[in-house]
């Protein structure tokens, strides 16, 4: 039986390492330039792999990011449809109602204006016919200055014309309901739009 030492290598010894001819320096060298060389060729590596794992977070990142956009855009399509006909409604009938119920207040804010602006002789006050009981209650009130209210078929519900002397002011409530429900339109339009082109 060979003892263990004859068949391994000694890395103990000088020479048994060295190639024929080499001083120890210029064996030391060879060691350095080897072990320079895998460090560099591990270093490399491990950047490489950084890189790669890298890459692939940002992908990753990425389609969560698209998926996340896509279910962001697909609940606020499904708000929108749902919130849709409630403001049509809302814009639609109680919009018009809350103008009717509030164009007496309107008028008797622009009077008791006239009234703080100007020494105003009298103001007639022109109504459509389904407004006319609205307005008719302001004739009997103080303002500074008589007040006329009078009927005229040309106009629409929610349209009241004031004259005094030679000026006239105009209050249309009719005009900001249709203005609120054309930008209501307006904007799901635009939605829909969005939606189909990204």
């Amino acid at each position: 039986m060979k003892p263990i030492a004859r068949i391994l290598e000694d890395f103990g010894r000088p020479d048994a390492t060295a190639p024929p001819g080499l001083s120890e320096e210029e064996l030391e060298t060879i060691r350095l330039e080897a072990f320079e060389n895998g460090y560099k060729a591990g270093w490399d590596d491990a950047a490489k792999a950084g890189r790669e794992e890298q890459a692939h977070i940002g992908a990753d990142l990425a389609r969560n990011l698209q998926d996340l956009s896509f279910t962001y855009h697909e609940a606020h399509s499904h708000m929108l449809a749902s919130v849709k006909p409630l403001l049509q409604e809302i814009v639609g009938k109680i919009l018009p109602e809350a103008a009717r119920d509030t164009l007496g207040l309107r008028v008797a804010e622009q009077l008791e204006a006239l009234a703080r602006e100007r020494s105003a002789t009298a103001v007639e006050i022109s109504v459509a016919p389904e407004n006319r009981a609205v307005v008719d209650g302001l004739a009997e009130q103080d303002f500074g200055f008589p007040v006329r209210v009078q009927s005229d078929d040309t106009l629409s519900e929610g349209q009241v014309f004031l004259r005094f002397g030679e000026e006239e002011t105009e209050i249309d409530l009719g005009a900001v309901t249709d203005g609120i429900r054309d930008a209501l339109a307006g904007f799901f339009a635009e939605q829909e739009r969005m939606e189909h082109h990204g």
